[in-house]
């Protein structure tokens, strides 16, 4: 990964190495129109996002808390504590039949 591709600093454990796992949140970002939405659904690009480096997620998947989210963009727009997201932003996945039973 080169620096262009930095996903900035693990929402975990702050690292910069090997930060490479997106998660999506589903509370909004505080910039918006830097988050992940969904065209199909109509959802505005506001979601929020956490980022992992390859040591914290089996952490995370244990169930370690979160402690930083992505303010933003995750490579651009910096972290801010995660207790401080608390607007919704939800996704109904039963609007896409290709998920099949996954909803």
């Amino acid at each position: 990964m080169t620096d262009d591709d930095s996903l900035g600093p693990c929402c975990l454990c702050e690292t910069t190495t090997a930060v490479h796992r997106i998660i999506l949140l589903d509370v909004k970002c505080q910039v918006p129109g830097h988050g992940w939405g969904c065209f199909v659904r109509g959802l505005p690009p506001d979601g929020a996002s956490a980022v992992l480096c390859d040591h914290c997620v089996e952490r995370w998947q244990q169930g370690t808390a979160l402690r930083f989210a992505c303010r933003g963009y995750p490579g651009q727009d910096g972290r801010v504590p995660i207790i401080e997201l608390t607007e919704p932003h939800e996704h109904d996945l039963k609007g896409h039949p290709e998920l099949g039973t996954l909803h």
